[in-house]
């Protein structure tokens, strides 16, 4: 239970900007926030290298020394690490670098003796400054794919576009069980201002005092019957439980009764009408 003590107060409407495009690690498609309602970026666009022709990855900047490491495919995405370099002796510039697909380190040629081009820098490939979610559809908070991680490497495809959300509306109110300040959505489904009416969901004992431990019984509450609280809901200090003074509708009996167990087992439930 929470007692207002601000609001409701509608937030500004924000815009964010929205990528769709393909995760370089396992081809997972959706849509990521590239720019958010503050203006960070979520993505930041990196040094990367686009394979155009298919070619070998080898061990070392000369190009005939070592077994080479594997053959690069078409499309294939690649970080700098250092370069490129200048191979006079073959007429041929090469790079070193490491692959996305599977983090294997080596030298390539970005452009052969012949002027064939073989990398490609990219304006498409973008690297994760943080976590984000890669989502099925262009609005925001749509079904997740999957989280993509920080430093994981996104080719955009489509966007930016901008999105553009409602201010929500928040409440500023005060916890009744702790004294706990802060703001929160609401009003909605979960937010709905207390009333003092109540239905008993389970049965349970109706006491004298507010202190569990040395109150007495006043009599039973059976399921179903209808109460009216007499006071706002207290936090009892010994046991944290939250309990409220009531009368009963069907022969006016006074005291007081456990909203919640300590369990989580809802006892009285809110009622928002008479019966």
């Amino acid at each position: 239970v929470l007692e207002l003590l601000e609001g409701p107060r509608k937030e500004d409407s924000c815009e964010i900007q929205r990528v769709r495009g393909v995760a370089a690690r396992d081809n997972a498609e959706g849509w990521v926030t590239l720019k958010d309602a503050s203006g960070a970026a979520c993505l930041e666009q990196g040094s990367v290298l686009v394979c155009r022709q298919s070619i070998a990855l080898t061990p070392a900047f000369d190009i005939g020394e070592g077994k080479p490491v594997r053959k690069l495919d078409v499309g294939e995405a690649m970080e700098v690490i250092a370069g490129p370099q200048e191979d006079d002796k073959r007429g041929m510039s090469r790079i070193h670098v490491r692959t996305k697909l599977d983090g294997k380190e080596g030298w390539v040629t970005m452009k052969g003796n012949q002027g064939t081009a073989y990398m490609e820098q990219s304006d498409r490939h973008h690297i994760c400054k943080v976590a984000v979610p890669l989502e099925q559809r262009f609005e925001c908070g749509s079904a997740l794919v999957r989280s993509l991680e920080a430093g994981e490497l996104f080719e955009i495809r489509e966007g930016p576009q901008a999105q553009v959300k409602e201010g929500a509306s928040r409440l500023k109110g005060r916890s009744l069980s702790d004294g706990t300040v802060g703001w929160f959505n609401g009003p909605n489904d979960i937010t709905v201002p207390w009333t003092p009416l109540y239905t008993c969901r389970q049965g349970t004992t109706l006491t004298d005092g507010l202190e569990v431990s040395t109150s007495k019984a006043v009599r039973k509450l059976e399921p179903g019957e209808q109460l009216e609280a007499l006071d706002m809901p207290v936090v009892e200090k010994a046991t944290g439980l939250m309990r409220v003074r009531l009368r009963c509708e069907r022969d006016g009996a006074c005291g007081f009764v456990t909203v919640r167990s300590s369990q989580g087992v809802v006892i009285l439930e809110s009622r928002t009408t008479q019966p």
